[in-house]
């Protein structure tokens, strides 16, 4: 009895030590190292570091202020260098204001590769946190950080999303393709290809051009409008497009307007050509004159 209950202790206790060991194999692998530093200034600054091997790896970087002095802020920044001279840097932040940090990048000086974060304040009690999943982590500097340097493989400006200012999603919300300063929901400094493009607006459809009673501008009205401006009534100059940029449904609108009041002066015209035809065609039989298809 005695021996089996041995056995069977030694049976639990193979599994305690057994699940401990996984535990702290899984801790070692997918933990964290962290590290607390001040800047030391304001400018460029190396928060992390990987030696040797053109500083080649990949793995994930954050920093933060917790709060005392300074308001709590946030970013991550996902990286990788190769052996040569590429690197691809990601950061992501879901602080609503970035005012510490402006910029992160990753430089190189031949051998080892470094990350760098472009700071606007001199901070202290700032925190980083190097994730040990990847491969080659970089490791956290302490203390006072140095100056950055060395030759820029990749630069993300800090925003909720950028991927090396490609791919940007800032902290209003606003999306930037191309550009890591996007004036509008979504700006593109590109082309755009689509299949479709549909343009939703609230501005009326100058359908009223055909309504009785609409003051239709007379040619003449338009030839002198054209003679001193340069442009059609109503569409904005080449200075204003250059200036404002163009609406496109406000344009295709106005465009829109145009040909409708084009095709009113063409029915007009159209009718007084018939009436003179008419008239022609009656002083011709008074005086005699066939039309060329009679014999």
């Amino acid at each position: 009895m005695d021996t089996k209950t041995n056995r069977l202790n030694r049976a639990v206790s193979s599994r305690i030590l057994l699940f401990f060991f996984f535990a702290a194999s899984c801790f070692s692998a997918y933990g964290q190292t962290t590290a607390t530093v001040n800047t030391g200034g304001t400018g460029w600054k190396r928060i992390a570091y990987v030696n040797g091997s053109a500083g080649r790896g990949f793995g994930t970087v954050s920093l933060y202020i917790p709060g005392g002095d300074f308001t709590p802020q946030m970013t991550t920044i996902s990286w990788f260098h190769d052996w040569s001279n590429s690197g691809g840097i990601t950061v992501s932040s879901n602080s609503r204001h970035n005012t510490y940090w402006t910029a992160c990048r990753i430089t190189n000086d031949g051998t080892n590769s470094y990350l760098e974060v472009n700071f606007s304040t001199h901070l202290s009690g700032l925190q980083l946190i190097s994730d040990n999943y990847g491969w080659r982590v970089a490791t956290l500097y302490s203390g006072t950080l140095p100056n950055g340097g060395g030759t820029v493989r990749a630069l993300a400006n800090v925003a909720r999303l950028s991927v090396e200012n490609h791919l940007v999603v800032a902290n209003n919300g606003r999306v930037g393709i191309g550009t890591a300063s996007p004036q509008a929901k979504l700006a593109v400094d590109g082309n755009i290809l689509a299949k479709e493009v549909k343009v939703k607006t609230d501005i009326t459809v100058p359908d009223y051009v055909f309504e009785e009673g609409y003051e239709l501008p007379t040619l003449s009205e338009i030839a002198a409008y054209v003679k001193q401006h340069k442009h059609l009534p109503e569409i904005p100059s080449a200075k204003d497009i250059e200036n404002n940029g163009l609406d496109l449904a406000e344009m295709n609108l106005l465009l829109l307007k145009k040909v409708e009041e084009l095709t009113l002066h063409l029915i007009e015209k159209d009718k007084e050509n018939k009436f003179l035809q008419d008239r022609l065609s009656t002083v011709e039989q008074h005086i005699g004159i066939k039309q060329p298809y009679e014999k």
